[in-house]
């Protein structure tokens, strides 16, 4: 592929235009190209990625476009009867070669639409063309074998014209780097002509270039004077415009909405995935949002939360306003005519149902006899990329460039982000057909040219100095030091590319800290001053200087009933309270991760299926289950858990876990049966709700299982997917909480006012190890671990004194020493630092009197 494109002059007024598969078409009247569809080619061929073909349709086809594509523009006809094989070794790579030639020829020489209105120019004479088209400048040492031969072809007929020489270079150490950034010249000293700021992650340098360019614009630089340079990444492009319309710029260049989707597409897609079923999570979250819907956005908002969370909705099955018959509608089909009839249903349920039901009639050709083929149903009905209307360039505004191509003018000062991470350059794939000496073979046997990773790297390092060249008074480059995701990023190879033709020791030397030099207010080197309005959001938190700070108001009470009393708090909550008190705070307000995930065995979910499975082999009253008995139950009792818990495990793709997780489940059920026939132990209860008080606080939650043992006593158990050396571990330190709450509400709940508090037993069936760990009270009983001590006593000192300083509105900050502590001293997995904003706020340690005891 050219560096840049191949370019005409008039000969009549002078202006330059590239030359484009349109107008090549429109000035050679190119026929259309012949339609094909590549799946169909590619049923019954058989070639050295048939298998893999076999397994992924969909991406395999995408690469052998790509492979196709790549293949065609290395001959310099665009033919396959240029590719001659009678040179190349046996092996691998003629191996994929002569399939990739066999399938094109299967294809009749197709080509795509612009690589074909290419090869009809090639054999066009100039009587043919309607206007002379002479060629700019000479070749590109990037350019392909078929993109020299057009040019060549284009040059024969017309003849060239030479290129402008508008382009003026930077002085000092900006033109330095702009010549030489890519070879060995002796490096020089850095100027106030190139700037680095370090910022925390893709917004905040979007926002901090917005406040640059404000900077600039007032001291006399035109918003024309300055162009952007980002990545081609929605992580800053979605960030552009509402950060320099809070300045008060226009941007000029900007493409069309990245929020341009095709939303009919998206909603079939989802359509088609619900009614296949079972449903998966995000597909029913996503119908709920989409605009084609006639509920309001804000209850599409809340149908979307409930299902992403729970995989089904109360206000959804509530709602009885417009559309609501959707989702009566939202099961699995199990015949061609019942689809279609569904489709329709929800169709008519639109908006406009005329959108969506000329994509459902472009399924009906699938729909063979009484079998559906969704694989082909969902290739049909995916979503297509919407072409853009174009993009507004125009004079007076700060100008976009994409980092895919060479800015279209020059400019005084360029902002360039992205200087940390995956850009500039791009990473290079690797060929999934032939390797780097492969393709160093092919071209030196066939004379085909195809892109090396080494060209290809090449090329986008080239093309990052080449748009370096774009300023001529200065630049500010921009790096996160974060993505937004949290991960650490790292200096571009270009940034490092710059502090090579700069003499710095690396990368990060480059780097200033643009939030403490903007807090400092000192417009060092031509920094952005204090005056451009960039601080409103994004700024890094001020920790105090103490362990707390002050919160208003009872956080307690922030969570209401329906009727408006306190919620109570439950053991995993104060569980949560005893790591980290803003982490147990955001959880009240709902400031919880909410993010989008697909279905996974996660430990939540697999601890779910383990636990339904156990409930419905041991109902209440259940005793003396035998091994027998166990195994006769559990193919039924398993099943049902998935049905209940995670229905999306019946899929093909889930076979393995779905064995695995059974042999786990069984193994567990096994040894639960032997302990309560060991114990003549009965279920006495199961998920049995439980209330009480906690210091002045009011608690309840559900305990797993209630047991009546021999000697009248009550094991209180709660079923952990874990092994039981980290609880006994956990316990040994006092450091449990959960089943010491059970103990107390159990006298308080009115069910079981009859149990006194001696008579409980509290116990941790660990179903990875099947064994059973209690506290002390357990000694004597069969197969149990019992933990001299009182296995709470320390954690319900923690929590206590958490709950008198937040009652007198005084909230404690977690150490950065936490996270180590609460592991190593108390064996307590400290799951709520992992919180984002729990982790921004943590607190160096000032002594080792503030670590944990």
């Amino acid at each position: 592929m050219r560096l840049s494109p191949l370019e005409t002059r008039s000969p009549t007024t002078g202006a330059e235009r590239p030359v484009t598969p349109d107008l090549l078409a429109s000035t050679f009247l190119a026929p259309r190209a012949a339609a094909y569809e590549l799946t169909d080619v590619l049923q019954n061929f058989e070639a050295p990625w048939s298998d893999s073909y076999a397994v992924a349709p969909d991406e395999v086809s995408q690469h052998i476009a790509a492979a196709l594509r790549q293949l065609a523009l290395a001959t310099p006809g665009l033919s396959v009867q240029a590719i001659d094989l009678s040179n190349l070794p046996n092996g691998r790579a003629r191996h994929h070669l002569a399939a990739l030639k066999s399938l094109w020829e299967r294809m009749e020489d197709a080509l795509p639409e612009d690589l074909h209105i290419a090869r009809h120019v090639l054999a066009c004479s100039s009587d043919d063309a309607l206007e002379p088209l002479p060629i700019v400048g000479g070749p590109c040492p990037f350019e392909s074998r078929a993109e020299a031969a057009l040019r060549e072809h284009l040059a024969a007929l017309f003849g060239t014209v030479p290129e402008s020489t508008n382009a003026t270079l930077a002085n000092g150490a900006l033109g330095h780097v702009q010549r030489h950034l890519l070879d060995t010249s002796p490096p020089v000293s850095s100027d106030d002509a190139l700037h680095v700021f370090g910022l925390r992650d893709p917004r905040e340098e979007i926002s901090f270039a917005a406040a640059r360019a404000q900077a600039l614009n007032r001291r006399g630089f035109r918003a024309q004077d300055i162009g952007l340079l980002v990545p081609d990444d929605p992580a800053y492009q979605l960030a552009i415009e509402p950060a320099f319309n809070r300045v008060g710029l226009q941007l000029s260049g900007m493409t069309a909405p990245l929020s341009l989707r095709d939303h009919v597409g998206e909603f079939l897609t989802n359509l088609l995935a619900v009614l296949r079923g079972p449903a998966p999570r995000m597909a029913l979250a996503s119908l709920c949002l989409s605009p084609l819907a006639q509920w309001p956005a804000v209850a599409g908002r809340n149908f979307a939360n409930e299902y992403i969370e729970n995989g089904w909705s109360r206000a959804a099955r509530a709602y009885t306003g417009p559309g609501a018959k959707i989702f009566d509608e939202l099961r699995p089909v199990s015949s061609p005519g019942q689809l279609i009839a569904r489709l329709c249903s929800i169709a008519n349920e639109l908006v406009d149902p005329s959108q969506l039901m000329p994509r459902i009639n472009a399924l009906r050709p699938l729909l063979k006899d009484e079998y559906i083929d969704w694989s082909s149903l969902a290739r049909v009905a995916a979503p297509g990329a919407l072409r853009p209307d174009g993009e507004g360039r125009f004079v007076e505004g700060v100008s976009v460039f994409s980092e895919t191509a060479l800015p279209w003018r020059s400019v005084r000062h360029l902002i360039v982000a992205g200087a940390a991470g995956t850009y500039w350059p791009r990473p290079v794939t690797a060929n999934p057909f032939f390797t780097e000496s492969e393709i160093v073979m092919i071209e030196g046997a066939t004379n085909l040219r195809l892109p090396s990773r080494r060209q290809t790297l090449a090329r986008r390092l080239e093309l990052f100095r080449r748009q370096l060249g774009a300023a001529t008074d200065g630049i500010t480059l921009t790096a996160s030091t974060r993505d937004l995701e949290g991960k650490q990023l790292a200096p571009t190879t270009g940034l490092s590319l710059i502090a090579r033709a700069l003499g710095a020791k690396d990368a990060e030397a480059l780097i200033t800290d643009a939030v403490g030099q903007f807090q400092s207010s000192q417009a060092q080197g031509g920094a952005v001053t204090s005056d451009a309005h960039w601080d409103e959001e994004n700024t890094r938190p001020v920790l105090p200087e103490g362990s707390e700070i002050d919160i208003p108001g009872d956080p307690f009470a922030l969570r209401k009933a329906a009727d408006g009393a306190a919620k109570s708090q439950s053991p995993s909550r104060l569980e949560t309270l005893l790591v980290s008190p803003l982490g147990w705070l955001l959880g009240e307000i709902g400031a919880e991760d909410r993010t989008w995930v697909p279905e996974s065995l996660d430990v939540l979910t697999l601890g779910k299926l383990v636990h339904s499975t156990l409930e419905t082999l041991f109902p209440e009253g259940a005793s003396g289950l035998d091994e027998t008995a166990i195994r006769v139950g559990f193919p039924a009792a398993f099943e049902t858990a998935i049905t209940q818990s995670a229905p999306w495990l019946v899929g093909d793709n889930w076979v393995s876990e779905r064995t695995n997780l059974a042999r786990e489940a069984l193994e567990a059920a096994l040894n639960w049966g032997r302990f309560l026939i060991d114990n003549g132990a009965r279920v006495r209860r199961v998920e049995t709700l439980l209330s009480g008080a906690y210091h002045h606080l009011s608690i309840n939650g559900r305990a797993d299982c209630l047991l009546d043992l021999a000697d009248n006593r009550v094991m209180v158990v709660d079923h952990k997917r874990s092994s039981s050396s980290s609880r006994r571990r956990r316990m040994e330190a006092a450091a449990d909480l959960q089943v010491e709450l059970y103990r107390r509400m159990i006298p308080t709940t009115p069910e079981f006012a009859e149990v006194t508090p001696g008579r409980i037993v509290t116990a941790y069936h660990c179903t990875l190890d099947g064994r059973v760990v209690t506290g002390p009270e357990g000694k004597g009983l069969k197969g149990v671990v019992a933990v001299n001590g009182q296995i709470g006593s320390t954690a319900d000192e923690i929590v206590s004194k958490r709950i008198k300083a937040l009652s007198k509105g005084r909230l404690a900050l977690n150490l950065a020493s936490d996270s180590q502590n609460f592991e190593k001293v108390l064996g307590i997995k400290p799951y709520a630092l992992d919180n984002p904003l729990v982790a921004a706020f943590l607190l160096p340690d000032a002594s080792p009197e503030d670590a944990l005891v």
